[in-house]
């Protein structure tokens, strides 16, 4: 009897598994992040990316990788609101979301954070999916220099 039991619950274990975590690929990106003064995306707008949701700690995490760069939303709810976010740095409220943009050269990596802006999201009930757009400002300060670049993206996940 005993060895009947085992074998089930190890067929039910496989069978019941965690909550997956799947990746959308892009045939084009959606994240622009251009230099105010030369209108230079760092993001190449006609090379594929890759989309990853999940949740670390039960809060909401949105990666847009391409190549070796990421942009990086972290939102502080389980799940997405239809409403508008305030992008801050060390966000700590619900209605505030942290948002990176990181890259790595070499053997060093980069960490940026988008200093303000807002993101919107919105469920599409005919698509079924939802729609985020963000609109945001990077300040890189570098030595004694400040350079600003624009942060936009707009694009669909599930």
């Amino acid at each position: 009897m005993h060895k009947y039991l085992f074998i089930l619950a190890i067929l039910f274990s496989s069978i019941v598994s965690a909550q997956q975590e799947g990746d959308t690929v892009l045939k084009r990106c959606p994240v622009y992040i251009t230099d105010t003064v030369s209108a230079n995306n760092y993001f190449l707008e006609f090379q594929p990316s890759t989309i990853r949701v999940f949740r670390g700690h039960g809060k909401l995490t949105i990666e847009i990788r391409q190549r070796e760069q990421y942009f990086t939303m972290f939102f502080r709810d389980k799940r997405l609101n239809n409403t508008k976010y305030k992008i801050r740095v060390g966000a700590d409220d619900n209605d505030e979301v942290a948002v990176k943009y990181s890259f790595r050269s070499g053997e060093q990596v980069s960490y940026v954070d988008i200093s303000s802006g807002t993101i919107e999201t919105n469920f599409d009930k005919e698509k079924d999916l939802w729609h985020i757009k963000v609109n945001g400002l990077l300040k890189n300060l570098v030595e004694r220099s400040v350079t600003y670049y624009k942060v936009r993206a707009d694009f669909y996940i599930r």
